[in-house]
């Protein structure tokens, strides 16, 4: 089978191969099946299923921010806006460009459960590391419709909640059809 975008691949030897030119790889190894992809900013190769395959190595998962961490004054910023009016959400890009953090705020509209950018073919959404979204004065865990708007992308997103009280946030790396829950300190500075 011939994907243009995606490869298929067994471990046999602990060092894994340079990056091939898809955007996905799946690897199969002695204890199961992961997904490796990469840009600029960011490496993955972390496991999606556990199983145990006869006459393959085992690989070591990573997760390599290769950019430094989103500054805490950009956190506080974002943290701010969504107390501005609590009982809506709110949507934002993040990205960096030479080492420097930057963030915006789309044009969009809101409501207390949905929020959606009203811009088309937008640089900042392409170039996005990192799209937060608030969930105002309810809990930062992802929904259905989180699971499905963040479908089909890499990068990382948050959620930003309870921001009427004591703001949390909550953290998951999308690898196009994965997502993997991450801890927010690997992402932003405390």
């Amino acid at each position: 089978m011939n994907n243009l975008f995606i490869s298929y691949n067994y471990a046999i030897s602990h060092n894994l191969p340079p990056y091939s030119q898809k955007l996905q790889e799946y690897w199969f190894a002695a204890d199961g099946v992961y997904a490796r992809s990469h840009r600029p900013e960011l490496e993955i190769c972390l496991q999606i299923a556990h199983t145990q395959i006869p006459g393959l190595t085992k690989i070591q998962p990573y997760f390599k921010l290769n950019v430094p961490k989103v500054p805490a004054s950009i956190i506080a910023d974002i943290i701010d806006a969504t107390q501005v009016n609590p009982h809506q959400e709110i949507l934002f890009y993040l990205g960096v460009e030479n080492n420097i953090w930057w963030y915006h705020t789309p044009l969009q509209e809101a409501s207390p459960t949905h929020v959606r950018s009203l811009e088309t073919a937008n640089f900042k959404y392409s170039q996005a590391l990192v799209e937060v979204h608030s969930h105002g004065c309810m809990k930062a865990t992802p929904s259905c419709q989180d699971n499905q708007e963040e479908s089909g992308k890499f990068r990382i997103f948050g959620i930003i909640g309870t921001v009427n009280t004591t703001p949390t946030i909550y953290t998951r790396l999308g690898v196009y059809n994965h997502f993997f829950e991450i801890d927010p300190n690997f992402i932003f500075e405390p």
